[in-house]
């Protein structure tokens, strides 16, 4: 009589050695029937082997090693292993001890011969896709990966289906342009995770800079609020000034501005003087709050300590320029842009240079770059810097009194503000190229 395991109750009803066989039989590109014949076996059969919908009969899995010539180990010891590992690397994660995360991974890495011929085969590549897209970065590697795993969920419980969806959406999320497969990922993850309380604090957390770098800062704020309850109820106090700190951001974006420097002033009067990081990240923010409010010398001051406290974004190169040239301080702006044009990022470069245009009266050359910067922001999805913008372009067909161009950049406005505004449908770039 065919044997059935005596097993955890997570792994029930999941396929772990057919599974196996099927991904060997595939990778090496080998028939149904090709295989079935080779070990004398009803082709019906095997595929409901392969499928979970057989047990295995005594002496079948000796068989298939021989046939693949492999040695795989049906044991549940291994399995098991990586389950209990898993919750603690992603406890780690969670609570941010990225070296104990990173040391855990490459523990079981280091166990590869071992992992990769036994029930925990899967489970092995769920760990080794969560090291490759936290530590590693190659994504020859992790489409792999993500392959397998997605070839075979019928090998994953629904706890680490779960962890799989979450960690795909941290890693599209990483850039803009993919912030939609992101936002899939996540919305799975939490279908999945709403009883496991560190999953859906993270997922929730990851969805919040995704709704406000997406035009959609009111659900971010809402989800602020979400995200607060859980990290409170886990304890979790280091995460809960992050989720403080984008509840800011939130209110920036939502043009609440005395409310957001209300806010971020608590914060960096509570935050330890030594976290230079942290404080670096405030004057930041407090620094665009206060372009965006037209406070254009606040700006300038916290810019310049932002600076200081070495804040690694690119993206305060604009901040000072522009605010020299609100202020028309025109020749402060002109020099700042031209010692500092050389090292800013390729990305900014086309606004610093559409400003210094502004100023000389080069209309040609600063609708050339202005057009360029904002085709830029809306290919890449950078909804923050859009509305400045688009005001900045609106000022100056008013200026020079086009009354066409106008009307362009008004529709794009109210499609920004409506939440439909794309690089198609802008009406202002679409005339403007061709």
């Amino acid at each position: 009589m065919p044997y059935k395991h005596k097993i955890p109750i997570y792994t029930e009803n999941l396929n772990l050695t057919g599974a196996y066989f099927r991904h060997q039989r595939i990778i090496d590109g080998l028939s149904l029937t090709y295989v079935a014949d080779a070990i004398s076996m009803n082709k019906g059969f095997l595929s409901d082997l392969e499928n979970g919908k057989r047990n295995f009969p005594d002496g079948t899995i000796n068989q298939l090693n021989d046939f693949y010539n492999l040695k795989f180990d049906d044991s549940l010891k291994f399995y098991i292993e990586l389950e209990n590992n898993i919750d603690e690397i992603f406890h780690a994660l969670c609570n941010s001890n990225t070296f104990k995360e990173k040391q855990l991974l490459e523990l079981i890495l280091s166990k590869r011969d071992i992992y990769e011929n036994s029930s925990g085969f899967f489970l092995f590549n769920l760990l080794n896709l969560f090291y490759l897209i936290r530590f590693n970065c190659n994504e020859t590697f992790i489409n792999d990966t993500k392959k397998i795993i997605e070839s075979n969920l019928d090998a994953i419980n629904s706890k680490d289906l779960s962890i799989f969806y979450c960690i795909l959406g941290i890693y599209y999320k990483r850039n803009p342009s993919t912030n939609f497969v992101a936002e899939k990922y996540f919305k799975k993850c939490l279908s999945l995770s709403s009883n496991i309380p560190d999953i859906a604090a993270l997922c929730t957390f990851e969805l919040i800079s995704i709704y406000a770098e997406t035009n959609r800062s009111a659900l971010a704020y809402t989800y602020c609020e979400k995200s607060r309850s859980i990290f409170n109820r886990l304890q979790n106090y280091t995460t809960m000034f992050f989720i403080d700190f984008f509840q800011c951001n939130c209110l920036t974006n939502l043009g609440l501005y005395e409310n957001s420097i209300q806010k971020l002033t608590e914060l960096l009067n509570n935050i330890d003087q030594s976290s230079n990081k942290y404080i670096s990240t405030i004057y930041h923010s407090l620094a665009w709050c206060y372009l965006l409010n037209c406070q254009y010398s606040e700006c300038i001051k916290y810019t310049n300590l932002a600076i200081e406290n070495k804040d690694p974004s690119c993206g305060l190169c604009y901040f000072i320029p522009y605010s020299y040239y609100k202020q028309n301080e025109y020749l402060k702006c002109l020099d700042y842009i031209e010692s500092h044009l050389e090292y800013a990022d390729d990305f900014y470069k086309p606004f610093l240079q559409a400003i210094s245009a502004r100023i000389q009266k080069q209309n040609v050359d600063f609708e050339k770059k202005i057009i360029l910067y904002y085709q830029s922001l809306l290919q890449n999805n950078v909804y923050e810097d859009i509305p400045l913008i688009q005001n900045f372009i609106l000022d100056y067909y008013t200026e020079t009194n086009n009354k066409d161009m106008m009307i362009k950049i008004l529709i794009d406005i109210k499609s920004f503000n409506d939440k439909d505004l794309t690089l198609k449908s802008s009406t202002l770039f679409v005339d403007s190229s061709s």
